[in-house]
C-alpha cells in the first residue's frame, strides 16, 4: 500500500498547503471565511463561480472557493466562502471592498447575510494542489485543548495511519481561529475527493487501527462543534 498521500500537479497552492513547523519557516499561510445566508444558494453559488476569479485576484488570494454544508450549519440557505493566502501579511492587508469587489458584488442578484467572518492561521497541513473546478467534501471539527502539540501529532498519526489501511485519497488539516468566540480554538479538517469516500473515511474510524488513535486524541482535545459539506474551488493562482 502506497503510504504517502500523491496530488497531481503542481502549483503555488502546493506550497500553500505544506505542513509548517515552528522554525522551519518565516510565515504561515492563513485563511479567509464568509459565512452566508440566502434564500436562493443556487444564484449566490452561480456568482461565486462567475465573479470569484475576479475577486480572488483583487485580494491576491492563493486559492478561493465555496463550501455547501450537509450538516451542522447554524442558519438555513448557509453557504461558506473562503479564501487561502500564503501569509497573514498577505489576508490582512487585502482591501476587502476594493473597486473590483464593489463591481463584482453589484453582479450578485440574491438577497444575503454574511452571518459572520472568521479568520485562521494554517498550523497543520499536506502536500496537495488545488484547480478551478476541483470539488471535494469535507467534515469539519472544531476542538479546544490544552496541549496543541500533541493535538497535531495525533492528526498524524491518524494520517499516517489512513495511508496505509487504503484512505491516501484523504487529506487532514489543521486551522487555528484568529478571530470570533472561537478564537484559541483550532478546526481539524478531513477532506476527502467525494462524499462517498468521506463515509468511507468515517466508518473507518471505528476500526481497531483509528479507534485506538481516536482513544488517545481524545485525552488531549473536547469537540465543541462539527459540520459535513461539499466544496467547489473557484479560483486557483497560478505558479
Amino acid at each position: 500500500m502506497n503510504n504517502v498521500k500523491t496530488f497531481l500537479g503542481i502549483s503555488t497552492a502546493v506550497g500553500l498547503m505544506l505542513t509548517l513547523m515552528a522554525g522551519q519557516a518565516w510565515s504561515r499561510p492563513a485563511m479567509s471565511v464568509l459565512t452566508v445566508n440566502t434564500k436562493d444558494p443556487a444564484a449566490y453559488l452561480q456568482w461565486v463561480q462567475g465573479s470569484g476569479e475576479a475577486i480572488a485576484e483583487s485580494i491576491d488570494a492563493a486559492v478561493g472557493g465555496i463550501c455547501v454544508p450537509s450538516a451542522g450549519f447554524y442558519g438555513p440557505g448557509e453557504l461558506y466562502y473562503w479564501h487561502l493566502f500564503g501569509d497573514h501579511a498577505t489576508a490582512l492587508g487585502s482591501e476587502q471592498y476594493n473597486p473590483t469587489v464593489m463591481k463584482e458584488l453589484n453582479k450578485l442578484k440574491a438577497d444575503r447575510v454574511v452571518s459572520r467572518g472568521d479568520a485562521y492561521s494554517v498550523v497543520y497541513a499536506e502536500p496537495g494542489d488545488y484547480a478551478v473546478g476541483d470539488t471535494f467534501s469535507n467534515w469539519n471539527v472544531v476542538i479546544s485543548t490544552d496541549d496543541q502539540a500533541q493535538y497535531l501529532k495525533e492528526i498524524a498519526r491518524m494520517s499516517a495511519a489512513a495511508d496505509e489501511n487504503g484512505f491516501s485519497d484523504i487529506r487532514f488539516t489543521v486551522y487555528s481561529y484568529l478571530s470570533g468566540e472561537n478564537a484559541g480554538k483550532l478546526m481539524a479538517v478531513v477532506e476527502a475527493p467525494t462524499g462517498n469516500r468521506l463515509g468511507a473515511m468515517l466508518d473507518a474510524l471505528e476500526s481497531d487501527w483509528a479507534s485506538a488513535i481516536l482513544g488517545d486524541m481524545a485525552k488531549v482535545r473536547q469537540y465543541e462543534h462539527g459540520f459535513t459539506m461539499n466544496c467547489r474551488v473557484v479560483f486557483a493562482a497560478e505558479s
